[in-house]
């Protein structure tokens, strides 16, 4: 989202808040803006939807909520309103860098941090969110892989169990903090859904696998961060402890080739259309996904 056409001063005017001192943009946001915002010498993030966005905002409120009442830690809502038909937010600034940054810095901590990552995760999946909290289909998620994967859609109804857990449904380092060694939050709630874990941790794993952003870069006195096959290597390893985590902390999971299939469906669906664009991915990057959705269906008998 552009910022020049945001005034962050008369956001927060409409918030209620006349306290606040705009510091600075930040960056990270892809579908919001966001600004880091001092109260009283106490950080705060001040965070502007685009118009259409208000169910994303609305959602992100509900489950940030439900993550809260379950231990989850997850920055708090100062302040909720409307700018010039945008939703805004004003979060509490929580502790701690991107789990990528904490791990790029100090590479010896990717185990330990990579299980903790994962055991996060299985404690967000323990959540069940109060229907009545936020009115959302429960196979909602489904349908994200687009009318195109019909069968594989239907595929998933059948296989779905447990409908009511929360998915946050884009857990990957650059959307979790942490600090010495702790996950200390979990960011960017606005895809989450209830639903069947298994999507969740699929999500994750092609997230991890085959996410053109900086995830699997290696600090620069390792090697160059076009190293390929040192890039795999740190990705592959972090993937393996972020899975040790979960299972240590939620037991197996079952079946997931359906569940792959249709993660890579979703970023097939996300990315496409932004592919070759000066803010969008190489289209090169699309292709590996491709034949990974393609063969897990296979796998899933689709």
């Amino acid at each position: 989202m552009t910022r020049p056409e945001i005034d962050p001063v008369a956001v927060l005017a409409a918030l209620g808040v006349v306290d606040g001192n705009v510091i600075k943009p930040l960056s990270g946001g892809v579908d919001t803006a966001l600004w880091r915002i001092e109260r009283q010498g106490v950080p705060s993030v001040l965070r502007v939807f685009r118009p259409e966005q208000v169910d994303t905002c609305r959602r992100e409120v509900w489950a940030m909520r439900a993550a809260a009442q379950g231990g989850i830690p997850v920055p708090r809502v100062h302040a909720r309103g409307v700018w010039q038909d945008r939703p805004a937010l004003l979060l509490s600034w929580c502790p701690g860098r991107q789990v990528w940054a904490e791990l790029r810095d100090q590479p010896w901590t990717l185990w330990r941090l990579g299980v903790a990552f994962g055991r996060t995760q299985a404690r967000i999946h323990r959540v069940r969110p109060a229907a009545a909290d936020f009115d959302i289909d429960p196979h909602a998620w489904i349908d994200w892989a687009g009318p195109t994967a019909k069968r594989l859609n239907e595929r998933l109804r059948e296989f779905s169990q447990d409908p009511a857990a929360l998915l946050h449904l884009d857990y990957h380092p650059l959307n979790v903090l942490a600090q010495d060694g702790r996950i200390t939050a979990v960011l960017d709630w606005a895809n989450a859904r209830p639903g069947d874990r298994r999507a969740d941790l699929a999500r994750t794993l092609t997230i991890l696998r085959f996410s053109p952003r900086q995830i699997g870069t290696p600090p620069r006195w390792i090697g160059p961060a076009d190293d390929e096959p040192l890039v795999r290597a740190v990705r592959w390893l972090l993937a393996v402890s972020w899975r040790r985590g979960y299972q240590a902390e939620a037991g197996p999971v079952g079946d997931l080739a359906a569940f792959y299939a249709w993660a890579g469906a979703v970023m097939l669906r996300d990315l496409g259309p932004r592919a070759d664009r000066p803010d969008g991915p190489p289209l090169a990057v699309l292709e590996p996904v491709r034949r990974w959705s393609a063969y897990w269906a296979r796998r899933a008998g689709i």
